[in-house]
């Protein structure tokens, strides 16, 4: 079985870039999704991990608050104990060599890594995305 999300949205503030203790770069980033919810937009807050260093670097160099990008990962979820209660939250790994960033913003704006994607629907129609397919029957 293959564990995928894809997220389009905006940077909540510029990427916050870290060395592991190897020294390779990963970066953390707060990605806002907004939907429209009876009339009224609602947005959503996502904690993205970026461990391909490539991707962090890209990230790093040609993006800030505001940028529009499309990210392709896995969902994980951590867990911990604070003042005795378990805690437990979403996040979206991008792994090397199993992810996928694209940069959205018009060429004017920032760098794009495939050409500059105008909006969201462009974004989901990109023949580009991986295709996951199960290998196997789905017992459901």
């Amino acid at each position: 079985m293959y564990n995928s999300i894809t997220i389009v949205g905006n940077l909540g503030r510029d990427p916050e870039i870290k060395q592991t203790s190897k020294g390779g770069n990963y970066a953390i980033l707060s990605i806002a999704t907004h939907r429209k919810m009876a009339g009224e937009k609602q947005t959503e807050w996502h904690k993205v991990v970026v461990w391909d260093e490539k991707i962090a670097d890209v990230l790093a160099k040609y993006t800030k608050s505001g940028s529009k990008v499309l990210l392709q990962g896995r969902l994980t979820y951590r867990e911990w104990m604070k003042d005795g209660q378990k805690q437990k939250n979403a996040e979206v790994h991008l792994d090397r060599f199993e992810s996928k960033m694209e940069l959205l913003d018009s060429k004017g704006e920032t760098k794009s890594s495939q050409g500059g994607m105008e909006d969201f629907d462009d974004a989901l129609s990109d023949t580009n995305l991986v295709k996951s397919e199960p290998t196997e029957d789905v017992p459901f």
